[in-house]
């Protein structure tokens, strides 16, 4: 076996790149798998001398996660913060004190860990080979294992860890977490999580732990959900808070650099989360520090807005919304703050979008919007999840065929469900920024007012904000300009 220091970050990226690009399916035995590897690994330190702060939901969990670490940062703590999925970079998920290892330090880590991850392969024990088989090393369990040993290394004494699905046998599960936070709920994953949203709130309900206080959103779009959450906590002994929408009004919560009302709900929540690790009182009013924090707090990929440099007059507004209630908090704040931006109450408004998911479904999330866009674009992914019947993930051309199909697919029913918009959908791939502002930017055959700004929104799916991001920075260092 090769020393850890002669491999480099991007060999690294081979590996992650390899355990990548399968759909998540349901795993009964992945919990219990978790437990064994943490076992195994000798990791049984490492979850008794850092505290854990555990987030699941369905909306928000990503904002409420980061906003609960940039806080206990603020108090002092040495914080590392565990999210999913990454828009550019991999070492995203897994922050030490709200930065990114440099290359050389992951690659370190990275090995490491690797090495002892991989010799179980090699374990007289058959159960251990088992486990540690290629063909079992999921992705998420695999980073969610990498981050435990990263907050060790780096000596991080309060790690904040975002639930990757579900939560009740997701690998996260398997920390004693000393506070837990529940975010606003609806329907997601149902192949996965169940069909009912009953099901659904049980699984993420099930981060609930006998005697650890649980903060939960006040569950405003499925006020059913409420009870759901109170019997579980009744059920499993778990003092449950949730959020009073009275308690710390918005008139006097500071404006906060991520938009829409639903980032002041997450950024509630993560207040009482980090207050409780802190041992501050919840009632006292908000401090400087923390207000501070509260306003400057940012997170790629959530309410973010991009201006194009180099002469072109278009901005975009990311957001990887990817339900129906989040697209349609999402597609909310683009209206408000495009007409913010330009002064001009009916800008021309451009959506760029794609979807894993059933679009019958997710697209009826913009009939009450879709008139205030221009064009609409249909676009595709460079890293989509697969689906278990679909082509290997080294298969290029399944892959690339798929691709194709959901954007048909995807395009016929924003046409079937908007016959009577005059923005018609179109479906093109993009592989340079230069495309996309070839798209975004009016023909000569449009209808359309060139004088004024393209405001761009860009929504569905994480995967698809981190690809345009990615061609954002590539055009800002340098690539060429549109004539």
């Amino acid at each position: 076996m090769s020393n850890c220091r002669q491999r480099s970050f991007r060999d690294a990226l081979e590996i992650v790149e390899k355990m990548t690009g399968q759909r998540p399916q349901k795993r009964p035995d992945s919990f219990e798998v978790t437990k064994r590897l943490l076992d195994r690994l000798g990791f049984a330190p490492i979850l008794e001398r850092i505290r854990f702060v555990h987030v699941a939901g369905t909306k928000g969990k990503g904002t409420t996660s980061a906003y609960t670490a940039a806080l206990l940062q603020a108090y002092g703590f040495k914080v590392g913060l565990f999210t999913s999925p990454h828009l550019t970079d991999v070492r995203e998920r897994t922050v030490v004190d709200g930065r990114m290892l440099g290359e050389d330090r992951y690659a370190q880590y990275f090995f490491e860990f690797f090495d002892k991850y991989d010799a179980l392969q090699y374990s007289a024990s058959q159960l251990d080979r088992d486990i540690a088989a290629p063909s079992r090393a999921g992705f998420f369990r695999f980073m969610f294992l990498l981050s435990l040993y990263i907050f060790e290394q780096e000596g991080v004494e309060v790690a904040v860890m975002e639930v990757g699905m579900g939560g009740r046998i997701d690998s996260t599960n398997t920390i004693p977490s000393e506070v837990s936070i529940i975010t606003a709920l609806g329907f997601d994953h149902t192949e996965i999580l169940g069909d009912t949203l009953q099901e659904i709130t049980g699984e993420k309900a099930g981060i609930m732990k006998p005697g650890v206080v649980c903060f939960a959103a006040p569950q405003v779009d499925h006020p059913e959900t409420r009870a759901w959450l109170e019997n579980h906590a009744r059920e499993n002994d778990t003092p449950l808070v949730l959020l009073d929408p009275n308690v710390l009004p918005i008139r006097s919560w500071p404006k906060l650099a991520i938009g829409g009302t639903h980032a002041v709900e997450d950024s509630k929540l993560a207040l009482m989360a980090a207050r409780r690790i802190a041992n501050i009182p919840p009632i006292l009013p908000l401090d400087e520090v923390e207000r501070n924090v509260l306003q400057n707090m940012t997170y790629a990929g959530r309410s973010q807005v991009v201006a194009v440099e180099g002469g072109t007059d278009i901005t975009f507004y990311l957001d990887g919304a990817h339900t129906v209630e989040s697209i349609s908090r999402a597609t909310q704040w683009f209206l408000d703050c495009s007409a913010t931006h330009t002064g001009d109450s009916a800008p021309r408004r451009v959506l760029i979008f794609y979807t894993s998911r059933d679009p019958k479904c997710i697209l009826k999330a913009f009939m009450p919007y879709v008139s205030h866009f221009c064009k609409v674009v249909i676009s595709q992914v460079s890293n989509p999840r697969m689906s278990p019947q679909s082509a290997e993930p080294g298969d290029m051309e399944g892959r690339m065929r798929e691709f194709k199909e959901r954007m048909v697919t995807t395009t016929e029913c924003w046409r079937n469900l908007f016959r009577e918009v005059t923005c018609l959908p179109c479906a093109r791939p993009f592989s340079a920024l230069e495309d996309i502002l070839d798209l975004v930017l009016p023909a000569a055959s449009d209808n359309e007012d060139a004088s004024k700004p393209a405001e761009v929104f860009v929504c569905g799916s994480f995967f698809l904000v981190g690809d345009v991001l990615k061609l954002l920075r590539v055009y800002e260092a340098g690539g060429r300009r549109p004539e």
